[in-house]
C-alpha cells in the first residue's frame, strides 16, 4: 500500500471511531426575544458544566407579540420554540402583531396571519434561516415536531427511504371573537392546529391537516368577559375592559390555547384548552394528518370550567404530566393554587387520572419539564410567584411535590433541560429580567444555581426556549 494510501485508511478509521456527538459542540440553548416587528433567536453554548454563554443572534423574518396582555407571558402558552428529535432543525413561532399593549397605547386587531421560522443547526450549535411560512391563523403560540415515520427499528424515515423528514404541527391561538377579522376573508379567525411536513433542508410544507380548537363562549362567567366588554369590542372603541380584555387577537391568556404535542409513540397529538379547561386528543394517521371526520377525544375537568390546564410533558413511561393554572381553585384570580397533574393516555384518547391536583403553593403554574436522565422529577414554573417548584414522579406516573419553592426566578415562564456525561440541567426564561436562569438539577432532585445568560427583553416579551 502507498503511504498516500496507508495515510488516507488511517485517517478514516480515526474519524470513524470518533463518537457520533464529537462534531458537535457541548451543547447550546435557545430563547426567543418574541420582539415585536422583528422577532430574534438568541444562541447560547452551552458549556460541559452546563453555563452559557451568547454567541449568535439571529433574525426570525417575521414579527413576535411583544408586550400584549402581560410583560412576563406574551403568549400565554409553552412550546413556542422547538428543536427536532435529532437537533438539527429549530423552529420558532411569529406573531406577525404589529401594535401592542403599551400602557393603554394600542391593541392587536390586525388580523394578520401568523408565521413560522425554521432554522439549521449547525455542528457548533449555531443557526442557519431556512424557511418561513403561514401558520394557517392567527397567533401562533405553540409547536410540535416529530420524526415522520416509526419503524420498528425506532428510526425515522422520508418517503425514499433516506432517514430525516420531520411533522410539524402549530397551534394557533388567535380569536375568538375579533370584530374586524370577519371582514378579511379567507382568515382562521377561531383556534386551529395546522400541520406541515419538513424536509432535510427545514423546508415546511403545509399537508391539508388543520383543526379547529373550541376556546369556549366569548361571554359569561368566570374566565369569560362580561356582556359589556364583549359590546365595546363589537365597536372596535375605547380601551379594552379591565375583564380579561375579551374579544382580542390574541385572546386573554386564561382563555386561550395553551400547547401543542405529540405523545412519545407519535400517533397522538395532544392539546391543553384553558378556556373550556379541557385537553384534546386528536388521532395522527399514518400520513401525519388527522382526518377532519375523526373527532378528538375531549376531556373537561369536573366542576366548573376555570382556566386550569396549561403546559404539559411526558414521563419516561408515557403517563401525561399537566400543570394548572389555578389548580382546583373554583374562583380566578386565585393566589396559591398552582398544581400539577398526571394522566395514562389510552390508545382511544381517555384519559385516566393518576394523580389530581398535586399543589406546589404557587401561583400560575404554568410550564413543565422532566429531568432528562431518570425521569424522576419533574419541574413547573409559577409565572406570578416567581418561583419554580419540583416533583417526585414515580414508575407509575404518581407525583409527590418535593420542594414548593426548589428555586427563584422573575417572571419564569418556559423551561428547557439539557444532559451531558450524567450531568442534566434546568434552564428557564426569567421575562421580568429578560434572561436565562440556569440551575444544575443533584442527585436529589434539587437545583443549584450556575451561570445563565442574557439579552432578552425585560419585562416585556420574551418567551420561548429549547436546548440539548
Amino acid at each position: 500500500m502507498r503511504p498516500r494510501d496507508a495515510f488516507k485508511v488511517l485517517t478514516i478509521a480515526i474519524l470513524g471511531a470518533l463518537p457520533a456527538a464529537a462534531a458537535w459542540a457541548d451543547g447550546a440553548v435557545y430563547a426567543m426575544t418574541n420582539a415585536l416587528g422583528n422577532n430574534e433567536v438568541k444562541v447560547y453554548h452551552r458549556a460541559a458544566n452546563g453555563n452559557l454563554n451568547l454567541v449568535q443572534t439571529i433574525a426570525t423574518g417575521g414579527g413576535g407579540s411583544g408586550l400584549q396582555l402581560a410583560g412576563v407571558d406574551s403568549l400565554g402558552s409553552a412550546g413556542s420554540v422547538q428543536l427536532d428529535p435529532d437537533h438539527r432543525l429549530l423552529f420558532a413561532v411569529n406573531t406577525e402583531s404589529t401594535a401592542e399593549n403599551n400602557g393603554g397605547g394600542a391593541y392587536n386587531t390586525d388580523c394578520q396571519q401568523g408565521t413560522i421560522t425554521s432554522f439549521r443547526v449547525g455542528d457548533d450549535g449555531n443557526l442557519t434561516f431556512a424557511d418561513r411560512v403561514f401558520s394557517g391563523g392567527l397567533f401562533p403560540n405553540s409547536l410540535a415536531v416529530r420524526e415522520r415515520h416509526h419503524d420498528n427499528d425506532g428510526k425515522g424515515h422520508d418517503e425514499d427511504g433516506d432517514k430525516r423528514g420531520d411533522l410539524l404541527y402549530v397551534l394557533n391561538a388567535g380569536g375568538p371573537e375579533v370584530p374586524i377579522c370577519h371582514l378579511t376573508p379567507n382568515t382562521a379567525n377561531t383556534p386551529n392546529i395546522t400541520g406541515f411536513k419538513v424536509d432535510r433542508a427545514g423546508h415546511m410544507n403545509p399537508i391539508d391537516s388543520t383543526q379547529s380548537i373550541d376556546p369556549g363562549a366569548a361571554v359569561g362567567s368566570g374566565e369569560n368577559c362580561s356582556a359589556a366588554s364583549a359590546a365595546g369590542f363589537s365597536t372596535l372603541t375605547g380601551a379594552p375592559a379591565v375583564d380579561f380584555q375579551c374579544g382580542l387577537n390574541p385572546p386573554s391568556f386564561p382563555r386561550s390555547p395553551a400547547q401543542v404535542r405529540f405523545t412519545p409513540n407519535g400517533d397522538q397529538l395532544v392539546v391543553t384548552v384553558k378556556g373550556t379547561n379541557t385537553i384534546y386528543v386528536f388521532r395522527v394517521d399514518g400520513d401525519g394528518t388527522i382526518d377532519a371526520d375523526d373527532a378528538p377525544t375531549i376531556t373537561q375537568a369536573p366542576g366548573a370550567a376555570l382556566p386550569s390546564f396549561f403546559g404539559f410533558t411526558f414521563d419516561k413511561k408515557g403517563h401525561l404530566l399537566v400543570t394548572e393554572l389555578f389548580g382546583s381553585a373554583t374562583s380566578i384570580p386565585a393566589g396559591g393554587k398552582g398544581a400539577l397533574s398526571s394522566f395514562t393516555i389510552t390508545k382511544n384518547g381517555q384519559l385516566q387520572p393518576i394523580s389530581s391536583h398535586v399543589g406546589d403553593g404557587g401561583t400560575a403554574a404554568c410550564w413543565i419539564a422532566l429531568e432528562p436522565i431518570t425521569g424522576r422529577f419533574a419541574y413547573v414554573a409559577n409565572n406570578l410567584s416567581a418561583s419554580i417548584s419540583s416533583y417526585t414522579v414515580g414508575n407509575n406516573g404518581l407525583l409527590t411535590l418535593l420542594n414548593g419553592v426548589a428555586a427563584s426566578g422573575s417572571g419564569p415562564n418556559d423551561l428547557a433541560v439539557a444532559s451531558e456525561g450524567g450531568n442534566a440541567w434546568l434552564y428557564v426564561v426569567d421575562a421580568g429580567t429578560g434572561t436565562v436562569g440556569a440551575f444544575h438539577i443533584n442527585g436529589d432532585g434539587s437545583l443549584t444555581t450556575i451561570a445563565g445568560g442574557g439579552g432578552l427583553p425585560a419585562g416585556r416579551s420574551a418567551q420561548g426556549l429549547a436546548a440539548f
